[in-house]
């Protein structure tokens, strides 16, 4: 369970369609109302944790790729519709990642009511004068519990207005949910609820002073008590009707946009101010530069004319010597002249365009392999990150990319290695995300030999 802010509000309220049930953590006192109107005449409006009621409330775990929370949220918004029995346009729903990784990717806990009951719920609570802090399912207060309690895993048992609740807890996560109405016998909707999970049972925590024969742990303290005195705080789960998520997404870009723009105007009144400083000072630098030009000119033709007449009395081999021309020194006694420079320029400059090496890679994707992404930079690997439908279509891209290092005529790729691959799901139809890495052939130049150093 995340750590949330253990600054939060000290009434939490636990909402279904058929009533609420209040928890004040200063009086400790829990209450049944009709309504949210009567709950509020109770304890008046203030500040409240709204905490949705298992009967309204979905919960599933499934397997996303070990990313970045927006990236796991895009894949998750593809998988709503094979997790949850309503479409995912019709949904409200948050997530919470594990420490739980293995070779499907990393284990997350996803939550899920319909979005016009959490409309309702708003509603309803704003009818009332209450300020909803965040909206959780009550189901997280049994994960509190446990820890409370020391369990990492048991089955915690709560009596609700209409049935009783019963929360899997495994690894001290929050892994199944549901709302029973047979209440006569506990034990055995704990059995059915851990099958349907497909865990092993464990221990079964009876919560809010419940009793019956076959409860490991007895506790008088409620879920709703443990949701929000934690020590360790509220877990960062907060349901949100789709608009409202729209509209954050929305303001984020504007944010973005005002940022770009401000940016802009002042760069472009630096490079105002930065221009203006220049042209005050070009006259005086265009001056000496011109003075400085002359009098190299000058320089330049006494060398010139020096060096005739040197060159009439000594071999030009011995000139070169003299004067420091290389070339020149370099020049036999028949007169030919080995052009070392000319050898070290070619072996200077790099062997492929940018251009190139991407033409080559694209002529070399098999069918059934896309590729998303193409890192290259001058001196580093080469990186492609894309999609298969078989882990059978990568192997036969690595390949294909493999056989431009066995020609040396030819040699276009060296060092071609998969990176990782991750098997998933795009509505139902499995994938395998990968990376592949190369290096180009002549990627690495030793120098710029645009520039000569002058001595």
């Amino acid at each position: 369970m995340s750590k949330g802010n253990p600054k939060t509000a000290n009434l939490v309220i636990e909402w279904s369609p058929k009533g609420v049930t209040t928890f004040d953590a200063v009086t400790r006192a829990t209450q049944h109302f009709d309504t949210t109107v009567a709950a509020a005449a109770s304890t008046g409006g203030r500040e409240v944790l709204a905490a949705v009621s298992r009967r309204s409330v979905f919960v599933r775990t499934t397997r996303v790729p070990d990313a970045t929370i927006s990236d796991v949220r895009l894949v998750l918004s593809m998988k709503l519709g094979d997790l949850f029995p309503l479409a995912a346009s019709d949904l409200a729903y948050d997530f919470v990642l594990t420490d739980d990784v293995n070779g499907e990717g990393r284990l997350a806990v996803v939550v899920a009511m319909a979005a016009q009951d959490l409309r309702r719920l708003h509603e309803e609570f704003r009818a009332a004068g209450y300020k909803v802090t965040q909206v959780i399912p009550s189901a997280f207060g049994s994960v509190a519990l446990a820890d409370i309690l020391s369990r990492k895993s048991a089955a915690v048992v709560t009596r609700e207005a209409d049935g009783i609740g019963i929360d899997i807890i495994e690894g001290g996560q929050l892994r199944y949910s549901r709302l029973s109405t047979n209440t006569a016998n506990p034990t055995a909707e704990v059995c059915r609820t851990y099958t349907v999970a497909g865990l092993a049972t464990g221990e079964i925590i009876a919560s809010s002073g419940m009793k019956f024969a076959d409860s490991d742990v007895a506790t008088p303290q409620s879920t709703l008590d443990a949701l929000i005195t934690s020590p360790h705080g509220l877990p960062a789960i907060n349901l949100e009707v789709p608009e409202a998520v729209a509209l954050r997404a929305k303001k984020a870009h504007d944010q973005r946009q005002a940022f770009a723009l401000f940016t802009f105007v002042a760069a472009l009144a630096l490079s105002g101010y930065a221009y203006y400083d220049y042209s005050s000072k070009i006259a005086a630098v265009e001056a000496v530069k011109s003075k400085q030009e002359t009098q190299i000119t000058k320089l330049t033709k006494e060398a010139k004319k020096q060096q005739s007449a040197l060159a009439a009395l000594i071999s030009p081999h011995d000139l070169g010597k003299l004067v420091g021309d290389k070339k020149l020194a370099a020049t036999k006694v028949d007169g030919t002249s080995d052009d070392a420079q000319t050898a070290i320029d070619t072996g200077l400059t790099y062997g492929q365009k940018f251009s190139d090496v991407i033409t080559t890679v694209v002529n070399n994707v098999p069918p059934g392999v896309w590729i998303n992404g193409i890192s290259l930079e001058r001196g580093k690997r080469l990186v492609m990150r894309g999609t298969a439908k078989t882990n059978e279509q990568i192997t036969t891209f690595v390949r294909s990319l493999s056989a431009l290092d066995q020609d040396p005529k030819a040699q276009r790729l060296r060092d071609v290695r998969l990176e990782f691959t991750n098997n998933g799901s795009i509505e139902q139809t499995p994938i395998v995300q990968f990376s592949v890495s190369a290096f180009p052939v002549g990627n690495v130049p030793l120098s710029d030999p645009t520039k000569v150093k002058k001595k």
